[in-house]
């Protein structure tokens, strides 16, 4: 194809090629768009003409996106998310709501920082909406830099960030947890690597926590032996207080808990045990004015928790 070829993709279409990429066939895609095969067919036919290039695998099994078909895929899926965005909030408008904004952030910041700031938020401001999305922090990143986010909340170095724009927001602290008969229980503090000859209970692979201590164990020249992986902070704790491993969690999400859990904190002494929480925008001063006003407010909440 060559490169000064117009390429003239339709939302029907693509809509109807996510379905198919995500489906897995033609016949279930047929199915939930309420389309015959045939027509299904014929779009996917007309976008590889139009794209000049094949988008699809065709099997016995079914169907399976091409490389191209993969990026294609990627990009449709965030323009029809920007739309249904667009309509959501266009509706919101038409029934009397006065602002909408969307944040992504990760587990630590939904579950530790924003509950409290949040609620006195919505209540200062009724006629808000936010809707708040809980993703890892390399999603979070993305989610901003594409624009489907307005604010992002999560664990990031300002080098990892390119052209987004950042304010710090608070700083997590980890801790090792363990048994309180473990060996490494009467510590106030240790390396890291201290800990590598004995299994963790892990938060699931990809989260922050878990690539931090992957990576440290890595730095180290030893291997994170995980036993079980699981997806809250809850879950961590318990299965370390029922001596299945240890664990690394934030500070401020196990001192609540000492007074009635099986639990003993050490902090570790390595500077990535310190991880910077921050706050994300593509630019903080073209938001939208709802998306300023929360901001504004929860850095003023952060300023009276400090």
């Amino acid at each position: 194809m060559g490169t000064d070829r117009p390429l003239r993709f339709d939302m029907e279409s693509l809509r109807i090629f996510v379905a198919v990429v995500e489906e897995g066939s033609i016949a279930a895609a047929s199915v939930r768009t309420h389309l015959v095969a045939s027509a299904v067919s014929k779009r996917v036919s007309d976008l590889e003409s139009d794209a000049g290039t094949l988008l699809l695998y065709r099997h016995s099994r079914g169907v399976q996106a091409t490389p191209a078909g993969e990026a294609l895929y990627r990009h449709a899926r965030r323009m029809i998310e920007h739309l249904q965005q667009i309509a959501d909030e266009l509706s919101e408008y038409s029934e009397g709501l006065r602002g909408h904004t969307r944040i992504y952030v990760n587990f630590t910041a939904m579950v530790q920082y924003l509950p409290g700031p949040l609620h006195s938020f919505l209540r200062a401001n009724p006629e808000v909406r936010v809707d708040m999305v809980e993703k890892r922090s390399d999603e979070v990143v993305q989610a901003i830099a594409s624009g489907i986010a307005d604010l992002g909340l999560c664990s990031a170095t300002p080098g990892t960030l390119g052209d987004l724009q950042w304010r710090p927001y608070s700083t997590d602290t980890l801790v090792l947890i363990v048994p309180p008969d473990h060996r490494l229980a009467t510590r106030s503090s240790i390396e890291f690597a201290e800990a590598l000859d004995d299994e963790f209970v892990s938060m699931q692979h990809g989260t922050s926590i878990s690539k931090l201590c992957r990576a440290a164990a890595e730095r180290s020249g030893k291997r994170l032996r995980v036993r079980i992986e699981v997806t809250s902070f809850e879950g961590v704790r318990n299965m370390v207080g029922a001596g299945l491993g240890l664990g690394v969690l934030p500070e401020d999400s196990v001192r609540p808990y000492l007074h009635s859990a099986p639990l003993r904190v050490v902090k570790l002494e390595d500077p990535w045990a310190m991880r910077p929480l921050l706050l994300l925008a593509r630019n903080f001063e073209t938001l939208p004015l709802p998306a300023r006003m929360l901001v504004d407010h929860l850095e003023q909440a952060r300023k009276r928790a400090s």
